[in-house]
């Protein structure tokens, strides 16, 4: 059994880069945003696995991965909208929730499932940030 997070994060980073814009402008992906990146943003967030245990099936292996992806925009005064982090939300959603067949190198996807979102606006000293937050769960099997 192999963990399957590496290759996760990179299709992530492959269905997102380039893939995602609002008003026109690519949306930049990290798994790590370094401190001046420019909002919005995404974020390939955390992830967590667990094997599945399966007692019809003892040649392959399965395992229930999560990960989280977070959307950041910022706003000055008194500005504050949902709209940037909902509309790059759908957008990523549906780049990951397509109705093919995923294909990620050494594994077949079982399922991928989106389990929760959270969306929430921060009040700084200077800006108000805005954070959209999805949860999601693969269901993965090792090829």
């Amino acid at each position: 059994m192999k963990d399957p997070s590496g290759v996760i994060r990179a299709w992530i980073y492959s269905q997102l880069n380039g893939t995602i814009t609002y008003n026109t402008v690519a949306v930049p992906v990290y798994s790590f945003a370094p401190k001046d990146a420019a909002m919005p943003y995404i974020l390939i967030a955390s992830q967590s696995g667990a094997t599945e245990l399966d007692a019809s099936t003892k040649d392959s292996w399965i395992t229930r991965q999560s990960f989280t992806i977070e959307i950041y925009s910022e706003h000055t005064g008194n500005n504050a909208s949902y709209v940037p982090i909902n509309t790059i939300g759908d957008s990523v959603v549906q780049k990951l929730r397509t109705r093919s067949a995923i294909t990620i190198s050494g594994y077949n996807v079982v399922s991928l499932i989106l389990d929760s979102t959270l969306t929430d606006m921060m009040d700084f000293d200077t800006k108000i940030v805005g954070i959209k937050i999805l949860n999601f769960t693969m269901l993965i099997e090792e090829s």
